[in-house]
C-alpha cells in the first residue's frame, strides 16, 4: 500500500518566504484514507493540506475575501498585538521594532509640506497615487516611538484604494490608543496614531481632488 508522510499539525501562519508545514514527528497514512481539503490563509495561494480523517476524496474552498475584508483583518490583528502587551516596556519595545522596518525617508522629501502637524516630535509624511490607484505612504520622524507609530498605521494603509483610507475612522484606532503608562490616550494633539492617521486622510484627500 502506498504511504504518505504528513504534517500533524496545521500551521498556525503562512507566507510565500516560509514553509506550507514544520518539521515534527510524522504519522502514515495509506492513500485509500485521504482526503484532500482547502484551507486559506492571509497573504496566500489558496494550497492544499491532507486531511486523513475519510476514506473520500473531496476539494471544498473558500471564496476569496474583499480588500475590505483584508484591511479590517489587518486592523484586528493590529488591535490584538498591542492589546495583548500589557506591560509598558513591551509594547516600547514592539513599537521600536516596527521603527527599525519603516522605509527609508529621503531627506529631499523633508520639507514643510510633509510635516504633520500636532505631534510632539517631528512627523515627515509623503503620501503618493501609484499607477494601479492605490494609496502609498512613506514616513518619517526624529522620534523612535513615534515612527513605530507610523510604521503601523503603513502596514495598516499601504496599498489601499482612497476610499479605504477614508473610511478609516479614528474610533477604530481606539484599542490601539494604549499609552505607554497603560492608560488609553485620548484624542489629544500629542497622540501619534490620531494625528499621522489624519494626516494620511488630507493628503489622500488632496490628491483626490487635485485629479
Amino acid at each position: 500500500m502506498e504511504t504518505l508522510t504528513l504534517c500533524t499539525r496545521r500551521p498556525s501562519s503562512y507566507s510565500s518566504s516560509s514553509p506550507l508545514c514544520f518539521a515534527r514527528p510524522l504519522k502514515r497514512y495509506g492513500s485509500s484514507q485521504l482526503k484532500l481539503t482547502k484551507h486559506k490563509y492571509p497573504n496566500s495561494k489558496q494550497r492544499l493540506f491532507v486531511n486523513p480523517t475519510t476514506t473520500k476524496s473531496s476539494l471544498s474552498c473558500s471564496p476569496p475575501r474583499t480588500k475590505e475584508d483584508q484591511s479590517a483583518e489587518k486592523l484586528e490583528q493590529l488591535v490584538s498585538e498591542f492589546r495583548s502587551l500589557t506591560e509598558p516596556v513591551d509594547r516600547v519595545k514592539r513599537l521600536l521594532h516596527y521603527a527599525t522596518l519603516l522605509t527609508p525617508f529621503d531627506d529631499s522629501a523633508r520639507i514643510p509640506a510633509n510635516r504633520v502637524s500636532g505631534c510632539t516630535a517631528q512627523v515627515w509624511l509623503e503620501v503618493k497615487i501609484d499607477e494601479f490607484e492605490k494609496m502609498r505612504f512613506l514616513a518619517d520622524s526624529d522620534s523612535e516611538i513615534t515612527k513605530g507609530f507610523c510604521s503601523c498605521l503603513i502596514w495598516l494603509l499601504d496599498g489601499a484604494s482612497p476610499e479605504e483610507v477614508l473610511n478609516v475612522k479614528t474610533e477604530d484606532l481606539r484599542d490601539l490608543n494604549v499609552g505607554l503608562n497603560g492608560r488609553a490616550q485620548s484624542r489629544s494633539r500629542v497622540n501619534p496614531w490620531h494625528n499621522v492617521l489624519i494626516g494620511m486622510k488630507k493628503k489622500t484627500k488632496d490628491l483626490i481632488i487635485d485629479k
